[in-house]
């Protein structure tokens, strides 16, 4: 019998309240872009480091959060700030995605009586090595004080592995998996009336989608989605509200087409991934989603992916 570690069981035991020397802090900043519809902007000029961005859309009948950030202690900051803008009950959780910077917070939302819309792909390389070793690294990351009260909450309790609608106080909120771009588990949340689309990490403010975790065909195909949505406004999973959500997408679509070019070119001269990937920057140390660090891990990623369909063995990438 495989024994577990017991790294998430200890930490389970640490009391949910806040230690003497560490304040929950004050909430975050609602920004309106629709009526009911609201904005929570994490870091922004940082690509898809520091904390990302949350929502929420407020009905009659109840509150959908989108997503629930990177630990307990930042969904209940994500909490309080919904608690200035309405008292409101909150069915639904959406997470667009199962990397931990978007859903460790979901268990405050669970504890509020939330169910959690997610897609049922949960598989990231983060979480390769097992549940202990991911709360383990994500611990280096956020602090050992904000991951008091830690359970894994990303269950769905309805899974979309499609289109799914929610209808909640007169308002339809739509649920798509645009495919596996980003991640496996990558769902978006459309607002049709108010043209509003959450796109998670599908998008990101500097252009540089990750892909380690899904294709760069993926990728181009969820971007022809969102342009055929004709959003409004765009929530990118990290950084600034674009102006012109068409620009960003356009810009995202530049550089993976050009990436997917330069490696199949690489491909079918028989150059090694190695001296493919020399005129890139290193990754940096401890960072693996710099923007250095995109770029590098996406090229070894493209380049795989376009030596297995220069081979004819697409369907066997993992």
């Amino acid at each position: 019998m495989t024994l577990i570690l017991p790294f998430i069981c200890w930490l389970h035991l640490i009391p949910a309240a806040p230690a003497a020397d560490s304040s929950p802090g004050p909430p975050f900043v609602a920004r309106r872009i629709a009526s009911g519809v609201y904005a929570v902007l994490g870091d922004t000029g940082r690509g898809s480091e520091g904390r990302p961005n949350a929502g929420f859309i407020v009905t009659s009948q109840g509150v959908v959060v989108v997503d629930a950030l990177a630990s307990p202690r930042q969904g209940e900051a994500l909490l309080r700030t919904i608690r200035t803008v309405t008292s409101r009950p909150i069915p639904w959780l959406v997470l667009t995605h199962h990397h931990p910077d978007h859903t460790f917070g979901a268990v405050v939302f669970r504890r509020e009586g939330a169910k959690v819309v997610a897609h049922p792909d949960r598989r990231t390389l983060a979480s390769e090595a097992g549940p202990d070793a991911l709360v383990a690294d994500w611990v280096r990351v956020v602090g050992l004080d904000a991951m008091r009260g830690f359970e894994f909450a990303d269950s769905a309790d309805r899974p979309v592995t499609g289109r799914d609608t929610l209808r909640l106080g007169g308002r339809s909120i739509i649920v798509i998996h645009p495919g596996a771009a980003h991640t496996a588990g990558d769902l978006v949340v459309w607002l049709p009336q108010e043209r509003v689309l959450f796109a998670g990490d599908l998008l990101v403010e500097d252009g540089v989608t990750m892909v380690v975790d899904g294709s760069a065909r993926a990728l181009r195909r969820s971007l022809d989605l969102i342009d055929s949505l004709r959003p409004r406004v765009v929530v990118p999973g990290h950084g600034a509200i674009p102006s012109s959500p068409g620009a960003l997408v356009a810009r995202t679509r530049t550089y993976i087409v050009d990436l997917e070019t330069d490696m199949r070119r690489a491909v079918e001269h028989g150059v090694p991934m190695q001296r493919a990937l020399a005129s890139l920057p290193p990754v940096d140390e401890n960072r693996p989603v710099s923007l250095n660090s995109r770029r590098r891990r996406n090229a070894a990623r493209v380049y795989v992916e376009e030596e297995h369909a220069y081979m004819g063995l697409e369907d066997s990438l993992p």
